[in-house]
């Protein structure tokens, strides 16, 4: 099986100018400067230890609709989900981040304001924020999105976004922290 297969690869349309695009090369493209690929991805959660991957899905996601889909998904599973986006310096960000997380989680009612499900959410967000990015960075331009989902068990903040010295040298990166709760 390939991966197109297996995750549910549906090809370029028309419509995105992809149509004579040759696998592997930018030719064909009406507008090399704009390659567009959309990819439709199907995954089942089978155990709540499995949050993770619902909070990278929610960090993923490129518009307000996609994000919107997504959350509606796992809400619809009982589970409760919130995105939300940061962006700065990144000797800023420890405190942006903690604001826009703990904020977030809050007022979405992902969290209370219990000691234990605090607790757990920062610790998740460390553990993300330790697999994004290094301290090392300090001086590097950061823009992300934070997924956060929790399950009556378990709680895990995702961090996907681009970081650079300069704007020509940007690149993804990403981190992933679960937390019992």
């Amino acid at each position: 099986m390939d991966w197109k297969t297996l995750i549910g690869f549906s090809e370029p349309s028309k419509e995105y100018g992809l149509e004579n695009r040759e696998e592997g090369t930018g030719e064909g493209c009406s507008n090399p400067e704009m390659d567009y690929v959309k990819l439709s991805v199907k995954i089942d959660l089978k155990q709540k230890s499995q949050v993770g991957r619902a909070a990278l899905l929610l960090a993923l996601t490129t518009d307000a609709e996609e994000e919107q889909n997504v959350k509606k998904q796992i809400v619809a599973t009982g589970w409760r989900a919130v995105a939300t986006e940061v962006g700065g310096l990144a000797g800023e960000l420890p405190q942006k981040i903690t604001r826009a997380l703990v904020g977030a989680a809050l007022n979405a009612g992902v969290v209370e304001k219990k000691c234990n499900e605090m607790h757990a959410l920062m610790h998740a967000a460390v553990e993300a924020l330790n697999g994004f990015i290094s301290m090392s960075m300090l001086e590097a331009s950061i823009g992300a999105k934070i997924g956060i989902v929790r399950n009556d068990q378990w709680i895990a903040v995702a961090v996907l976004g681009d970081t650079a010295y300069h704007a020509v040298a940007h690149h993804e990166r990403c981190g992933l922290g679960v937390m019992h709760l």
